[in-house]
């Protein structure tokens, strides 16, 4: 673990900070604090983050500030990947890596959307925090994390447990899941926000409760275990299965026809690939369907055949008769 270093003796805190929006709070320097609500090492302490991350090869999800990646590294990481769509100048992590002289975090402009083993590789540790309920397509979301994990997820999130929020124009107050119903917090569920319900932010798209959250992540595969519940705010650690995730297994169409379905999500076909699978397919049901015209021209024949015997025994007999 790296120690602390003391602030440059020409380090200006007003001027470095200025013109960023600091949603994170981490000591930069010993006594110097990013100036962010998010509070990056009592979030460690929640999640349960390894002091000692040796070796360890680390994604960091919705990255932000990257204050989180910057903190693996000093605890010893040997790879750390932030991951976002934000301008790394504009969100201050570049910024961060000159400060701290850092070496060993990179930062790839993506989502968790188009996570995959070819783009990145493998993570030892995948930390996923403030990102779940931001997603539009959260399992998908999830899904990645799957596909790319080797080890442990660490994952922290709003959830709705202990307030679920209502609009304001009913008779309804804020209420917790329990005064709702009882039975509610033993039942997995998102609330869906259409536009800016939940804190005024048109980008939060899910609140879920988390019984929700639990049954995701073992549904793509993991385990996971609750850690810390502060409120409307929740930690948990996930392990990866090493076995096929569940929901390829259980007769979903995602499992049955995971070629149409999931692999162009998934990517886990190269365009050469899916357009040889794609012409296979209509070879397939080419031959299918002129196998069963075969089977209709046959079976009209057959009949025409028998239909012919029959009539012609009929007349025999007729004329046997008649004699």
């Amino acid at each position: 673990v790296c120690m602390l270093l003391q602030a440059p003796a020409n380090f200006n805190a007003d001027k470095f900070f200025h013109g960023v929006f600091w949603y994170q709070k981490w000591e930069l320097y010993r006594g110097v604090f990013t100036p962010g609500i998010n509070d990056i090492a009592q979030m460690c302490q929640d999640l349960g983050l390894p002091e000692d991350l040796s070796g360890k090869r680390v994604l960091d999800v919705g990255a932000w500030n990257g204050c989180l990646s910057f903190e693996c590294e000093r605890r010893g990481a040997s790879e750390i990947i932030a991951l976002g769509p934000e301008d790394p100048v504009v969100t201050g992590f570049h910024k961060i890596r000159r400060a701290v002289a850092s070496k060993k975090v990179q930062y790839v402009r993506g989502s968790v959307y188009d996570l995959s083993p070819r783009r990145l590789g493998y993570f030892n540790i995948v930390l996923f925090c403030g990102v779940l309920y931001h997603l539009r397509y959260p399992l998908l979301g999830i899904d990645n994390l799957r596909r790319v994990c080797k080890g442990d997820v660490f994952i922290e999130s709003y959830i709705i447990d202990s307030r679920i929020p209502v609009p304001k124009n009913t008779s309804l107050g804020d209420q917790s899941a329990n005064q709702f119903c009882s039975e509610l917090a033993f039942q997995p569920f998102w609330q869906f926000f259409r536009k800016d319900e939940l804190a005024g932010d048109p980008s939060n798209w899910f609140g879920p409760n988390q019984t929700a959250v639990l049954e995701a992540f073992r549904s793509a595969g993991f385990y996971i275990q609750p850690k810390k519940h502060r409120k409307s705010r929740a930690t948990f650690h996930a392990t990866v299965r090493e076995e096929q995730p569940e929901f390829l297994t259980i007769k979903s169409c995602e499992g049955m026809h995971y070629d149409i379905v999931m692999s162009k999500l998934f990517e886990d076909a190269n365009p050469a690939r899916l357009e040889r699978i794609g012409k296979v397919r209509f070879m397939i049901d080419e031959s299918l369907y002129l196998l069963n015209r075969l089977r209709r021209i046959a079976s009209t024949r057959i009949l025409g055949i028998f239909e012919r015997h029959v009539t012609s025994n009929h007349k025999e007999g007729w004329r046997q008769n008649a004699a």
